[in-house]
């Protein structure tokens, strides 16, 4: 037999991908690998397991065929999370209050900020001129270490310059705006559709091109009605249900 045949035999496996698949299959299941958390690479599963990357690559697929496991080409297989996130849209929205859940650490990363001339939709939404500068922010959101949403938020750079820092030293938008005099805020409205995600977008989410997503654009307002920001953005329709 050769050395390729007896490491896709596997002396751990003792039967190939169908062998490896079940072991994984029994440790997800026993909890060894929580969900959302990302299995080793494919190399060191093959050397674990004994098997080539080949018959490593396959119990993977078999995997994620099942609905156990996704796989994000470029950074790996996770384990599916079995929220899922739940999201409360209101006339408010505040992160750490809307978006619930269970036995999960909701965090949020600014992952770019630039100031940018407005789009045409952009400046509408901020009541603006198209190419008037504006505060431009990716932040994407975290259940656990699994992305859940990514979001453009964009503000009047005149009068927020350094809210991206602000934000980042606070770890909340609704605090780091008081220092702006902005002491409350509301969603003047929100629109909602199912869509496929810009390569961006799937890259930031970890998810393929293929599945869709929940897109949203919203504008909130201050006290005296004006507008302060906008946001574009998506959630990752696999793991987020939104109740209105």
């Amino acid at each position: 037999m050769s050395g390729k045949n007896r490491r896709d035999g596997g002396a751990k496996s003792g039967g190939g991908w169908a062998a490896v698949a079940a072991e994984l299959r029994s440790a997800i299941g026993e909890g060894k690998h929580a969900p959302g958390s990302r299995l080793s690479s494919e190399r060191a599963l093959s050397e674990r397991f004994g098997v080539s990357r080949v018959t490593m690559r396959r119990a993977i697929a078999e995997l994620e065929k099942e609905g156990l496991l996704r796989v994000a080409r470029g950074s790996g297989a996770y384990v599916r999370a079995d929220m899922p996130v739940r999201f409360q849209l209101g006339d408010k929205v505040r992160f750490s209050k809307d978006l619930t859940a269970a036995d999960a650490d909701l965090t949020r990363k600014v992952v770019s900020a630039r100031d940018v001339p407005a789009n045409a939709d952009v400046a509408a939404r901020l009541n603006l001129q198209p190419g008037e500068t504006v505060l431009e922010m990716c932040v994407v959101a975290y259940a656990d270490a699994l992305p859940v949403s990514v979001v453009m938020r964009s503000c009047p750079a005149e009068r927020f310059r350094g809210l991206a820092e602000k934000f980042v030293a606070m770890s909340s938008f609704t605090a780091a705006l008081k220092d702006y005099g902005v002491t409350d805020y509301w969603r003047r409205s929100t629109d909602i559709t199912a869509r496929m995600p810009t390569e961006a977008e799937a890259r930031l989410l970890q998810q393929s091109r293929l599945v869709p997503v929940l897109a949203y654009a919203g504008e909130d307002i201050d006290a005296e009605g004006t507008v302060i920001s906008c946001q574009i953005g998506c959630f990752a329709s696999e793991r987020v249900f939104v109740t209105v």
